[in-house]
């Protein structure tokens, strides 16, 4: 099966976005979005978001996509402060860096953690990335 993709009339010609790009720089964003955290244990990228279920779901259109993502959110956090951060990031990155319209974000909220365990899961997302570069 052909990997999903975007296709964009522009002026000076066709831009092809794969999903997979789209996917990636959501991710990006939602990591800049203080009090997110992984929903299970795990560093990395995509780990901000876990499994089929609870994650990250791009809806290509015509020129525009739809996101919905699951986020756990660190206790002491502004749950709707947070999720609505994410929303902004997301829709802004995905605007500004893939040149794609962005038609909803949705974000639910699966789990609120306490931070001594959003300490843990940001140690053990550091320390795998330490071993890629």
């Amino acid at each position: 099966m052909a990997e999903q993709r975007l296709v964009l009339e522009r002026p000076l010609g066709r831009v092809t976005v794969h999903l997979s790009t789209l996917e990636a720089i959501a991710a990006r964003a939602v990591e800049k979005v203080e009090g997110v955290r992984p929903l299970r244990g795990g560093g990395g990228l995509m780990n901000i978001f876990a499994g089929p279920e609870e994650g990250l779901l791009i809806t290509l259109g015509e020129e525009r996509v739809d996101v919905e993502l699951r986020i756990a959110v660190v206790l002491g956090y502004p749950v709707h402060e947070v999720a609505q951060g994410v929303q902004q990031a997301v829709r802004e990155d995905l605007e500004g860096l893939a040149g794609v319209r962005v038609g909803r974000v949705d974000v639910f909220v699966k789990q609120v953690i306490p931070p001594q365990e959003a300490l843990v899961l940001e140690e053990e997302s550091e320390e795998g990335g330490e071993n890629n570069g």
